[in-house]
Formats: C-alpha cells, structure tokens, sequence
C-alpha cells in the first residue's frame, strides 16, 4: 500500500495510477487458491481456455506469499497462464525452476545459498558436530536436502535429523515435538540448525525449556525475527540464537504512513487495530507488550514488498513505452508480456541494483543476525554475500551466554588428539579416538589421522633414538638416485627431536630453504642435539 500510494504520487507512470486489492488466506492453500481465482476471474468467472495468450485479466500482477507451502500451489496454477508472481519470501528451492514455475518470481535468493550460508557460519565458528530439525513440507525438504549436501562439502557432520510435521493441527505434532526435544538433550552436539515455521519454534521451545536445556540455536530465514518467538516467556533460557535474514533496508516514512491509516465507521480491520495497539502500548501494560513493540514490525518481509512493487512498476513503464509526460502503450495487455519484461528489468533503489538471474530468483545475500540477550533486539553482526560465497562476521560483536566469559561453545563430534597421539577413524568423518602413537613412529600435524613408521636404529652405529628436549632443524639424510649427493632437507617440528612410545614427532618437508646442505653440515647439526654424532645412512 505504502510503495503504491509512493509511486502514484512520484508522476513514475504519467497517467497511470496503481491500484490493489487484499487478501489474508491465512497460510492456507485452499484459500489462496480460491483467492487467486477471484484475482484472475473475468465477468466473475475464470475462462478456460484453449489458448490463453489473449487472456487479458483486470489483475496486472500478485505478490506473495509468505510461505512457501502456500506459494508453491499458487505458482503452479498461475504457470497456466504466464501470470506473474513475486514473493518477498518465500525462498524454497523447488521454486527456481523455470520449466514447472516459469512465471514466478521473488526479490530473495533461493534457499540452495541460504544453507551454503549456513554451513559456512559453522565452519566460522569452529562447530563440525551439529543436529538439524526440519519440517515435512517443499520449504523444509529442500532445505534439509540442501543443508546436508552444504555442510558434508565443508566438513560439517550430522549428529541426528529430525523432522516434525508442518501442518500445526496435525495429530502426531506434540508428540514429535517431545520426542526431538529428548533427542537433543541427549545429544552432545551443543549446536541445532532449526528449519521451521516460527509456531513449531515457539513449541519446541517451550518443551525445551521444560527440559531445562540450553543449546546453540541456527535460525533459518523463516523465523530468525519472528516476534511470535521473541515475545516468548524465559526465551533466555534456550541459549544462544543467531541466524539469516534475507537483507533488508530503511524505508522512509513507512511507520509515519501506517501511523496515519484510519479504520472506515463500520469497518473491522484487525491489522490497523492490532498494529496501533502493540505501538501505542503504555508503560503499565504487561512486559511482553512492551517487548513486543520493539519487534511488531519486522523490515525484512516489509522492505520486499516494497522492492517487489517497485520491480512490476519498472517492468510496467517499459512494456508501457512510458516517457515523461505519458504511457502510450496498451494497459489491457496479456499477462506473458509482463513476465517477459520482469526477466529482463534492472533497477536502483536505495543506492542498489535490483534484478532477477536467470531462475527468476534476487542474489542480494544474507544478514547475519544475533538475538542479544534479555529483551532480545535483532542485532545484525555479519553477511554473506550470495555471488562472491563468502562469509563475513565481525566477532567483537557476538555474544555468548551459554559459557563462562562469553567464550565460544565447542561443538565437535571429537576434540582434536593431543602431541604423540593419532586419530582412528570411524564411519563419521569428524568422529574418532585418539591413540597413543606406537614406539618408533610418529604423528603428521596436518593429517594425523595414521602413524607412519621410522624403524629405529636408523644410524649405521646401532644409534637408537634418546629423548631429545630441545627444539632444533635436523637434516635427515635420504638416498636419492637422481640425487646421490644431495640429502632431502625435513623440518622436526615438535620439541621431542625423535620420540619414543611418548612422544611422536611431526615431520614435515621444509619449503623455506631449497637449498641443500652438504652432508658434513648435516652432521654437525646432529651431533649438537646428540650424545653422539651418527653415522651416514643410506636410509631411513
């Protein structure tokens, strides 16, 4: 409503005026689609047609809607038609196909970079070890999916997966709910990556804190500023919450606009009522008034409505041929004509330039958000940007609550094996035990996952190997036929110069120094950290 009235009154479509026309279907399938065939009815009726490029509807265009169980039905009967569609957030990634959705659009990315994001925000944090919650439904599923492709990519492995049925009156709901409650308190993965609507979040919540069970929450876009969570009571207690949001922006005179709005004599409208209310909440009122007025009004759904009507208005003034003074162009116009100028508009706002890729999807990225603790504000600490894949957070601003100092919890399926220890894998990549390392052998730093032999003995003179206390650069002598008089210079790293069944010395090739000492030298530099100077070895 807002960005309408704003473009009527800027004279961007000279003698052309927008006009709208609202429907809540209440996140309902059904009632969407009963809702979009009253949008698209002709003479109160919807044609069928054998041919519907000269289907000329009253209704130019529709935004929405939110989620994406409902969106997906709604983007397949309007695909009948070539009648675009913009969704401010419904992000599921079944919708960027053209071939089943050729006709719908939206001003987010698809939520095959939403889980590359957050894969990417464990790795920043160090977690390899995490549990994942997802729902039953296209939004949900494709998620999941992606997810686990993401996080097996970057080394992010699965201690459990949970699905809980989308549908909010469905019989096995709580149930469910309890049972994946338990299984993270069980867990010692202390990181969950939740994808769910923001009422199954409220009562996994709830059961959580019934519990008594503080974890590391990932919020996915769906609900990381949903008020109906942040308004909840002893919302503290479940942990720590970060997440994505898609990114946002200021708009100018919006609250003053929605301030202004008036309720016709005789006319119920629920929103306005409920809006004003929640603003105009006076000190005595309960605290949860209180908090929720500083959440009644999230900017992300708000701000991408707002890009979408300027996006049908940019796409409207070229198929309009429209000047300064005039649109010469025919406003009764087939809906396939404005699809085709939506998949090719390019415009600024705010200082950015909007436009849909090839899959009719935005690449705009992602806000790294933080829910600070105690009345909970959104604050932003990070963002990922969708077309460079990268990640970017500043640490100073994050907080922690579940540890002492507000240091950052671990959540790793193994710990990292200490000195003279090696890693024994098992099937899971991040899981393993850490072993003592056998006598004469030895630990690589980087790929410590096996031991390597070193017989010992390894001078001519029977030498065996003693502890070694101080740190030192041996050069270790190996034949080489190419090289017969030139020794392969290795670097021992860790302070045991060679080690015994304690201690298992890492070994690596030196890069700094190409140069290649001369065998006396090498001598030298071993007698110094020896009781005796070894002899010449044709191996090792």
């Amino acid at each position: 409503m807002f960005t309408i009235e704003e473009i009527n009154d800027s004279g961007f479509l000279p003698g052309v005026r927008l006009g709208y026309v609202a429907y809540d279907v209440c996140a309902d399938a059904t009632k969407a689609l009963l809702s979009v065939e009253h949008l698209l009815s002709i003479n109160g009726s919807l044609p069928v047609l054998h041919d519907y490029s000269e289907f000329r509807p009253h209704v130019k265009a529709i935004i929405g809607e939110y989620y994406s169980l409902v969106t997906v039905p709604i983007a397949k009967l309007l695909s009948v038609y070539l009648f675009p569609q913009i969704s401010a957030a419904s992000s599921a990634a079944v919708l960027s196909d053209r071939l089943w959705y050729p006709s719908f659009f939206r001003v987010i990315p698809s939520d095959v970079h939403q889980t590359e994001a957050m894969a990417q925000l464990m790795l920043h944090f160090g977690w390899n070890w995490v549990g994942l919650v997802s729902m039953d439904d296209d939004y949900g599923r494709g998620a999941h999916q992606s997810f686990l492709k993401d996080a097996a990519a970057d080394g992010v492995c699965i201690a459990y997966e949970e699905v809980i049925p989308h549908y909010l009156g469905h019989e096995n709901s709580q149930q469910r709910i309890m049972e994946v409650a338990r299984q993270i308190q069980q867990s010692d993965a202390k990181v969950v990556m939740v994808i769910l609507r923001d009422e199954l979040v409220k009562m996994l919540f709830e059961e959580m804190i019934r519990l008594k069970t503080s974890r590391v929450w990932i919020a996915s876009n769906i609900w990381s500023s949903a008020p109906l969570v942040m308004d909840m009571q002893d919302i503290d207690k479940v942990g720590d919450i970060y997440g994505l949001r898609f990114i946002t922006g200021n708009i100018a005179g919006f609250h003053d606009f929605f301030n202004n709005l008036t309720v016709n004599l005789g006319v119920k409208n629920e929103l306005i009522e409920e809006y004003k209310r929640i603003t105009y909440c006076s000190p005595s009122s309960s605290k949860d008034c209180s908090k929720t007025r500083a959440h009644s009004l999230g900017p992300t759904v708000a701000y991408g409505e707002r890009v979408a009507v300027w996006a049908i208005a940019h796409a409207l003034r070229d198929l309009l041929r429209c000047n300064e003074t005039s649109c010469p162009g025919e406003t009764i116009f087939p809906p396939y004509q404005l699809v085709e100028k939506l998949r090719k508009v390019k415009f600024s706002l705010d200082g950015e330039m909007k436009f849909f890729n090839v899959d009719g999807d935005f690449e705009d990225g992602y806000e790294v958000v933080m829910w600070v603790p105690g009345d909970r504000p959104i604050k932003t600490i990070g963002r990922y940007n969708v077309r460079r894949g990268q990640m970017n957070i500043d640490n100073s601003d994050v907080i922690w609550t579940m540890t002492p100092n507000n240091t950052k919890p671990s959540s790793q399926c193994s710990e990292s094996c200490k000195s003279g220890h090696f890693k024994k894998m098992t099937n899971i990549s991040c899981c393993y035990t850490c072993l003592p390392c056998g006598e004469g052998t030895f630990s690589s730093i980087l790929m410590n996952a096996t031991n390597v032999q070193m017989e010992l003995g390894l001078w001519k003179d029977g030498l065996n190997v003693k502890h070694a206390q101080k740190t030192a650069q041996l050069y270790i002598l190996i034949r080489v036929p190419e090289m017969k008089h030139q020794p392969l210079p290795l670097t021992l790293t860790q302070r045991p110069i060679l080690g015994s069944r304690a201690h298992c010395p890492q070994v690596g090739a030196s890069s700094k120094n190409i140069q290649v000492p001369p065998r006396e030298e090498c001598l030298k530099v071993c007698a110094r950290h020896y009781d005796q100077p070894p002899s010449v070895s044709d191996r090792v």
